[in-house]
């Protein structure tokens, strides 16, 4: 099922259950399922395999560095890699480094799941399970600012690249001051934001009553059972065969 046309809900509901299984489950035959089966649920849901390049790319540096670090320094178990009688890595270093970063795959992956749909049906799908509609909506506003500031900060980097800045070509004191002076607009342009929303909240009155009432409700169709019932079988089915 295509993941736009899926109750938010359900998507929420797949989140919770591949984090939680990410988290709880300690080997990597296990963990590489849940990839395959996040994978699965992305491509099957048209999220093609481009799309999920592009969102996760700059996560892979991450998830390198801490791989090399869990190697490195997790002297556990017998040698696998030594040079001059130096053991660089051993397998329980190996083992630990492809369990942290297949869980951390695993919880971007489900991010993007969650991308998928409109903001506004995540903020009906929190409220109409009982979250408090502040709470929801916070939640949701921050989630909407942080595409927003990162486009101003790329913003902010090109108009000082203009001006002749080059990061890349200075020292590290150089380059920290660098970054803060571009750290500030970013903050400020933030803060007015943030004022700009809270101004227009309180002249529409939010928080005047203690319920709020939606034009349109979220309404659970038999597809969306099917597939949270399918899901279910197969996480259950994963963590019954490896754990």
């Amino acid at each position: 099922m295509n993941l736009a046309r899926l109750d938010p809900r359900i998507k929420i509901s797949v989140l919770i259950g591949l984090s939680t299984a990410a988290v709880f489950l300690t080997g990597p035959a296990a963990l590489s399922a849940l990839f395959v089966l996040s994978t699965i649920i992305l491509i099957a849901g048209g999220v093609g395999p481009g799309v999920i390049w592009v969102k996760l790319r700059g996560f892979f540096g991450l998830i390198v560095s801490l791989f090399i670090i869990q190697c490195l320094f997790n002297r556990g178990g017998d040698p696998m890699l030594t040079i001059s009688g130096i053991t660089l890595a051993t397998d329980s270093g190996f083992f630990t480094a492809v369990s942290v970063s297949l869980r951390l795959l695993i919880i971007a992956l489900g991010a993007l799941i969650v991308q998928t749909g409109r903001t506004r049906d995540y903020l009906l799908a929190l409220t109409q399970c009982k979250v408090p509609y502040e709470i929801a909506f916070t939640i949701l506003a921050a989630l909407r600012f942080l595409p927003i500031l990162r486009e101003e900060a790329g913003d902010v980097l090109c108009a000082a690249r203009m001006r002749g800045l080059r990061v890349k070509k200075t020292g590290l004191k150089t380059r920290a001051s660098a970054y803060i002076s571009l750290i500030l607009p970013v903050t400020a342009g933030a803060i007015n934001r943030a004022e700009q929303m809270s101004i227009a909240m309180e002249t529409r009155a939010f928080r005047a009553y203690p319920r709020r009432t939606n034009y349109r409700r979220l309404r659970m169709r038999a597809a969306d059972m099917i597939y949270f019932i399918l899901f279910c079988a197969v996480l259950a089915a994963i963590i019954i065969l490896f754990n």
